[in-house]
């Protein structure tokens, strides 16, 4: 029973849509990924880019480091490092480090990941986040923090691999501003999300399109969010 979850959280691995919702690399396997994402709301268009890479240099090891963007759609603007470790082939934990570059603001985020398959062509994977902002060096700053949890089903039939996500995020404590403004994006969102990923050999190409609801988070109207991607496994 054991041979076959591993074999089947592994075949998930090789063309999954979310990188950390499910099991770590292969030890001695990398792969690196280019994302470009179209966002609209309401009358207003925006465009983000990301690329992220990883690598197992160690059995149950795997390091990342990724780009998100310039904030015009993620928030984050920031390049971050991180690292998960296998704990068990269902279970893993790790850390993601909010570099200040470019925006001068470091941040901490720790994570927990539960994966499940129902069957060689049907995986669950699902994630818990904990998001502490530090303050920003320049404007003496600090965010609030914030609490993100997400799930995700993967469909695979040959090389082709149907996937649908969907994502809570929501804002926790107070930041530093003293205003009314300061809690403007902080309460509950919701972000349904569908996508396809089709595989040739070691390349991946995908497409998706998300929405983004929760008047609270600053989702009125919908955020709608189209993306694409191509990654390649080393």
């Amino acid at each position: 029973m054991k041979k076959v979850l591993t074999a089947a959280l592994l075949c998930a691995v090789s063309s999954f849509a979310a990188w950390d919702y499910f099991p770590v690399i292969e030890n001695g396997k990398g792969e690196a990924k280019l994302e470009f994402s179209s966002s609209r709301q309401a009358y207003d268009a925006s465009g983000d880019f990301g690329f992220k890479i990883r690598y197992s240099p160690l059995e149950n090891l795997e390091i990342m480091s990724k780009f998100e963007g310039l904030g015009t759609i993620s928030g984050e603007g920031n390049h971050i490092i991180g690292a998960r470790y296998q704990i068990i082939p269902m279970l893993s934990a790790g850390v993601d480090i909010g570099l200040p570059i470019p925006a001068p603001v470091w941040n901490f985020t720790p994570s927990i990941q539960f994966s499940m398959p129902f069957s060689e062509a049907l995986v669950l994977g699902s994630n818990v986040a904990f998001t502490i902002p530090m303050e920003n060096a320049e404007t003496e700053y600090t965010d609030f923090m914030s609490l993100s949890a997400g799930i995700e089903l993967d469909f695979t039939i040959g090389q082709s691999m149907l996937w649908v996500a969907f994502d809570i995020e929501t804002g926790i404590g107070e930041d530093s501003a003293d205003n009314k403004a300061k809690d403007a994006g902080r309460g509950l969102g919701f972000t349904p999300a569908v996508g396809y990923v089709a595989s040739i050999g070691s390349l991946s190409l995908g497409t998706s399109v998300a929405f983004s609801l929760g008047e609270d988070a600053g989702n009125d109207p919908v955020r709608t969010t189209i993306g694409i991607d191509a990654s390649v496994k080393f």
